[in-house]
């Protein structure tokens, strides 16, 4: 081929002499290369034409001559920061020093700058980046010959709280970045392959070589410039793995006995599912499969619960999909208490995704990563043996159901020991020599103990078991957040009824969201727009996960009413309300005029936050009442329960239609829009009460500090025991994590109370 066109003025992509209107080509050291792309737009927020001539005058810095490099992602440097170079022709500027490069895309809020995603990216790709430092000298001067991550990092979430592994090598000074181990090879867990697998498959992703593993999009972020410093802001480089078959996506919720469901529509030419689980161990993302199915819905079984041990029976359910790597709490204790230990940093549960991936037997999609935490952290998984005597201080034959706990313990999904109702079936009893044999099981779980009452007569036994069950009733926590928070939805109705929003409605309500997707979103929901186009936001540099969006839309805007989940299809979003329009736009009415005279009433205008924060709580705590009825229903379906759709929202607690009664969701979003009317900065919080399952509260911002107020609880008690204090003051009965689904997850830690 001959290049004889004049020479470009520095290295870079320009339109190829040969075919310039279809691809370009790479001009290094003075002569076209090898490398060649095909041509481009790419997706920025800046015209790229536009910049080209101020690009061009201030583009004077020469880059060092670079040998032969292999093809792949090209990342160049110029006056010290780093620019994306494929398949663009232009230059432009980002900042003040020139770049060759697609236009990058950041805010000044923003710690990162973008650059467009790269689609399609063959599944072993390399990823070159020029750099006229020594990358393994750094990495050996930081301490560690083998961490590179001073350098590059690798994510499968837009947030950027997911590692993935990967392979760093300096090839004549280029630094390469290609597949880590990732996940060439599927199997399946070892607590479910001889269960659902006995023939114990194993899987290869790209012919059991390297490979980016399973992942629909990845994002690589570079640190260092050229010259091996610091980057201003370091740069995102997404990019998607092609795949030959679509990605499932995947519906998530909860089966009454407390096992995980999931959904979602049949992908055109497969011919089975694999339900995966996903995990980083600080140094590599592994993969491994807990089920599979033809169909394209999957709950993972319980195993029999009873084994006919008189005393210990071990029962587990959510097998393989647990978020813990080693171990759990009630382990943690009981090895201590046993004078053994066991190291508790084991128990790590932050990056574990659960996805689905279909295979036609020989190709696979991709797995569209859910955060596990999210969707599963506090369902049970097993009963905690340690605790047993805890279960039964005078074991599992008693004369009194009086000298049994109301609280049945178990070990949730991510290891905590967390605790529900305990339940006595009086229609499962059966006479036998100990005497009457029953099961005492966890409210919401599969799981339960067998235990003995020793009488010989079935009606006394079961007398005794009615009243325990109502002492249960009364003795239960006011918390109430399903064990799903962010539950899927079906469709209401044919989609094709539905016309897309694709604005932002004028609400007319205030509006919080930390990103412009999530303002988006929650405009969108203030409005009950049953269907919401999202093309403009996925993929998008900057913006969060869909479930990240969509999680904090709901939470942090209170006059979202009626919320019941969501389904996706394509790029829409298919929204359910437990209200229709007009009902919605009728509460939401009257919910602003009782926010508008209580703060009118009860603060003024020169009042401090922190004097705000607590004459609103005293109020609310004056007139709201817990919704016993709602969370006892709640309890039992594990989910919103019917006939009882005020009680999640803010019209419960403040409208008396609804008799001014709500559950700890009602509470929390009822204070937020207190706190919004009355301009102090406040946000709801999600998480588990250890002592009674999911549970809302909130923090509010005083000083420039975050602290939290817990209005539920404040109601029946103290009114102020639970009112701006730290995390680290809910201690006792009020112990509580806090879980990710309230705040997109880059911004969570910017809540911590002091």
């Amino acid at each position: 081929m001959t290049m004889s066109d004049a020479a470009p003025p520095i290295d870079g992509w320009y339109p190829d002499p040969s075919s310039p209107d279809t691809h370009l080509r790479y001009w290094r050291d003075g002569r076209w290369t090898e490398h060649v792309h095909p041509l481009g737009s790419p997706a920025a927020s800046v015209d790229a034409a536009a910049n080209t001539a101020d690009a061009e005058r201030t583009a004077s810095e020469d880059p060092a001559p670079r040998k032969k490099r292999r093809t792949g992602l090209i990342v160049g440097v110029v006056g010290g920061f780093s620019a994306l170079v494929v398949a663009v022709a232009a230059f432009f500027v980002w900042g003040l020093p020139a770049l060759t490069g697609p236009q990058l895309t950041t805010q000044d809020d923003w710690a990162y700058a973008w650059a467009p995603l790269q689609d399609d990216v063959d599944i072993n790709q390399t990823f070159t980046f020029p750099a006229d430092y020594d990358l393994d000298a750094k990495a050996v001067e930081n301490g560690d010959e083998r961490d590179t991550s001073f350098a590059f990092e690798l994510f499968t979430d837009s947030s950027l709280t997911h590692h993935v592994d990967y392979s760093a090598h300096q090839y004549e000074g280029d630094v390469e970045i290609s597949p880590g181990l990732g996940a060439a090879n599927l199997r399946f867990h070892w607590e479910t392959d001889t269960i659902d697998n006995p023939d114990d498959r194993e899987f290869e992703i790209n012919g059991g070589r390297s490979a980016w593993g399973v992942n629909d999009t990845y994002y690589l972020v570079q640190k260092l410039d050229k010259a091996g410093a610091p980057l201003e802001k370091p740069i995102v480089h997404p990019f998607r793995v092609a795949r030959p078959l679509a990605m499932p996506q995947v519906n998530y919720g909860v089966n009454p006995n407390g096992t995980l469901q999931m959904s979602w529509d049949a992908v055109p030419g497969a011919t089975e599912y694999l339900v995966a689980v996903s995990s980083w161990d600080g140094e590599r993302r592994q993969v491994w499969l807990v089920g599979s199915t033809k169909v394209p819905t999957w709950s993972p079984p319980i195993r029999d619960p009873f084994s006919g041990e008189r005393e210990t029976v071990e029962q587990e359910q959510n097998q393989g999909l647990r978020t813990y790597a080693m171990w759990s709490a009630a382990e943690i204790e009981g090895e201590a208490g046993n004078g053994g230990a066991v190291n508790a940093l084991d128990n790590d549960t932050s990056e574990y995704e659960y996805g689905v991936i279909a295979t036609d037997g020989t190709g696979f999609s991709a797995m569209q990563p859910t955060d596990a935490n999210t969707v599963a952290a506090s369902l049970p998984q097993e009963i905690p043996l340690y605790l047993k005597k805890q279960q039964f201080p005078d074991g599992q034959i008693v004369d009194s159901l009086d000298k049994i706990s109301t609280r049945f313990f178990f070990t949730s999904v991510d290891g905590a020991t967390r605790q529900t109702a305990a339940y006595i079936d009086p229609d499962d009893v059966a006479l036998q020599k100990e005497g009457v044999r029953m099961h005492l099981s966890g409210l919401g779980t599969g799981l339960g103990w067998p235990m003995y009452l020793t009488v010989r007569d079935v009606d006394a036994a079961k007398a005794q078991i009615n009243a325990f069950n109502e002492r249960v009733k009364a003795e239960l926590p006011t918390t109430g957040l399903p064990q799903v928070t962010t539950i899927s939805a079906p469709i209401q109705g044919d989609p094709s009824q539905y016309t897309p929003s694709t604005t932002a409605p004028d609400a007319g309500y205030p509006l919080s969201g930390t990103d412009e997707f999530t303002r988006y979103l929650a405009a969108n929901l203030v409005a009950r727009e049953d269907a919401i186009d999202v093309s403009a936001y996925v993929d998008r540099a900057g913006m969060p996960e869909l479930s990240d969006a969509i999680g904090e839309a709901v939470y942090q805007n209170p006059y979202v009413l009626g919320y019941r989940g969501y389904t996706v299809k394509g790029d829409i979003v298919y929204v359910s309300y437990a209200n229709d329009a007009e009902t919605t736009k009728r509460m939401q009415g009257e919910i602003a005029s009782v926010v508008g005279d209580a703060v009118a009433k009860v603060t003024t205008s020169d009042m401090s936050a922190a004097d705000k924060a607590g004459a609103l709580n005293q109020w609310l705590v004056d007139t709201a009442s817990y919704d016993k009825a709602a969370l006892e229903a709640g309890k039992a379906t594990l989910g919103f329960p019917s006939g009882f759709a005020h009680a999640w929202d803010p019209s419960g607690v403040l409208l008396s239609e609804n008799g001014n009664t709500g559950v700890c969701a009602s509470y929390a979003a009822a204070y937020k829009a207190l706190m919004d009317a009355a301009g102090v900065p406040s946000v709801v919080v999600t998480g588990d009460v250890l002592d009674g399952g999911g549970h809302a509260w909130n923090k509010v911002q005083v000083d420039g500090k975050w602290l939290a107020v817990d209005p539920t609880w404040n109601d029946g008690g103290d009114p102020t025991e639970y009112l701006l204090i730290s995390d680290a003051q809910f201690t006792g009965s009020a112990a509580r994590t806090q879980s990710n689904d309230w705040m997109v997850d880059n911004r969570i830690a910017d809540y911590a109370t002091p």
